[in-house]
């Protein structure tokens, strides 16, 4: 299989393949709070490695278990402190810059070597080997185009895997970076087995009951600043307790005039995730990066911590020196 699109004449494709031909040992990882795109992404290059009689390990800072029903969530492995061993290969996936792995960095030293794949804009190239293309919707539509370079098979489990994360990060297909391309690999994912209303449901209509009770009061904090422009949304360490929220973002989005959503999330007593998401004029991967956050040009995130006014204060200042 030849690759799709205009990866197929990127150079750096054939280092990427050579990588993961040469070395039979590799950490893969992806971002702290890993999404439907980095696990996707990590558990699919761990299937096509080890169906090559390779060794892969799979080890995050933390994981959701939003995703325990993508094949192999159950051997994902939590970076421990202090790690028992440094690697030798890696395969960084999904981070724009090292330092968003997290603790897994001390897995790492001065002689592990590299393979960082990431689509997003504002990407470095961190890696010895470094596949790396903004206009690619997700990392797992790279990792499929890697696969298809290295004549690798595909089967169902490997597809479905793919699969979520390209769903995960087009939101279902519908945001900007979704293109012909994206569509052509998706449906190459589905001739080898990926079921599309399966994982369309396990991502976006499992919730459980306290997790879809949040949306309420995550949406009743929704308030809106510089004359419609800007929306805010809170949930407190209290309501975190009940679960997880994140897609509650989008809903600042549905109000006419809104340019940037903002969502606080008090994980813990002062100490907040912030997800930011923006419409057309608003490059929120530069909000997120001044914060030393990273992300996309219309969806990102950071943390920071202080008081929940204190806190969104900053945020607000930052995206109106942004906004046109």
């Amino acid at each position: 299989m030849s690759p799709i699109g205009e990866i197929a004449n990127l150079p750096d494709l054939q280092e990427a393949v050579e990588f993961i031909t040469r070395e039979d040992d590799f950490l893969v990882t992806s971002h702290v709070n890993s999404d439907g795109d980095g696990i996707g992404s990590c558990l699919a290059m761990q299937a096509m490695l080890e169906n090559t009689g390779k060794k892969a390990s799979v080890i995050l800072q933390d994981i959701s278990p939003a995703y325990d029903f993508m094949d192999g969530w159950e051997n994902i492995q939590l970076a421990a402190a202090p790690p028992p061993v440094k690697w030798r290969n890696a395969i960084v996936l999904d981070c724009p810059i090292l330092e968003r792995i997290g603790h897994v960095q001390h897995y790492l030293d001065a002689d592990t070597r590299i393979l960082n794949i990431d689509h997003h804009e504002n990407g470095q190239c961190f890696g010895n080997a470094n596949l790396m293309l903004p206009t690619a919707s997700s990392c797992c539509e790279l990792v499929y185009q890697l696969a298809r370079a290295a004549g690798l098979q595909l089967d169902a489990s490997l597809a479905e895997l793919l699969y979520t994360g390209i769903l995960f990060d087009t939101g279902s297909f519908r945001y900007s970076l979704t293109t012909a391309t994206t569509f052509e690999v998706a449906a190459d994912l589905v001739r080898h087995g990926a079921r599309l209303d399966y994982i369309s449901d396990q991502l976006f209509r499992n919730k459980d009951f306290a997790s879809v009770k949040l949306l309420g009061k995550a949406i009743g904090s929704l308030t809106l600043y510089d004359d419609g422009r800007i929306a805010t949304l809170h949930l407190s360490h209290a309501d975190m307790r009940s679960g997880d929220a994140e897609e509650v973002i989008n809903y600042g989005l549905l109000v006419k005039g809104v340019e940037v959503a903002v969502l606080l999330k008090e994980h813990e007593p002062d100490s907040y995730r912030i997800s930011l998401r923006s419409r057309n004029q608003v490059d929120v991967g530069l909000i997120a990066a001044h914060f030393d956050g990273g992300g996309h040009a219309k969806a990102s995130g950071c943390q920071l911590r202080g008081p929940a006014e204190e806190v969104e204060q900053k945020l607000l200042d930052k995206i109106r020196k942004h906004l046109l």
